[in-house]
């Protein structure tokens, strides 16, 4: 009998992440149809067998959709037919597999500032904040006043 892989999802209003966390992943077949993902493969060290299906809350653009296959994970972009948050991944009662990835999870509300998410700094600018600071250092504490720690020598 194939074992559940651990799914994780995100989302935005056109696309849905999904990440099949299995590790080296051989023989896999990914069917995917408008409205149902089914995964088989076999992977980890054991090489177990792991099943997955998943009929979706909505339509999907099986066209459009991509997968990139790692030795740590199975990766997949799934573009939906019609833009619009879901409030689940799945029709029907919730899958013990399926999983929220807080890595890639932003809220509905927040979306127009994904722009700034995207980048690994933040928005950070060094720059700007070097300006902040002074340039040449004048903004910074004086640090030639303070008292050392080390024992003095007799």
């Amino acid at each position: 009998m194939p074992l559940h892989p651990s799914v994780l999802w995100a989302q935005r209003a056109n696309l849905v992440y999904l990440t099949v966390e299995i590790s080296d992943i051989k023989n896999h077949k990914i069917d995917l149809t408008e409205n149902k993902l089914k995964f088989t493969g076999t992977g980890e060290k054991e090489q177990n067998e792991y099943e997955a299906e998943i009929e979706f809350y909505a339509n999907v653009d099986v066209d459009k959709s991509k997968q990139h296959l790692t030795a740590r994970n199975l990766t997949m972009v799934i573009y939906k037919k019609e833009e619009a948050w879901w409030p689940k991944l799945q029709k029907g009662n919730k899958l013990n597999f399926v999983k929220v990835d807080f890595q890639k999870w932003i809220d509905e509300d927040e979306e127009e500032e994904e722009g700034q998410l995207g980048d690994p700094m933040g928005g950070l600018d060094f720059q700007s904040l070097m300006a902040q600071a002074g340039a040449n250092g004048a903004g910074l504490p004086n640090l030639n006043n303070l008292v050392s720690l080390e024992p003095e020598a007799i």
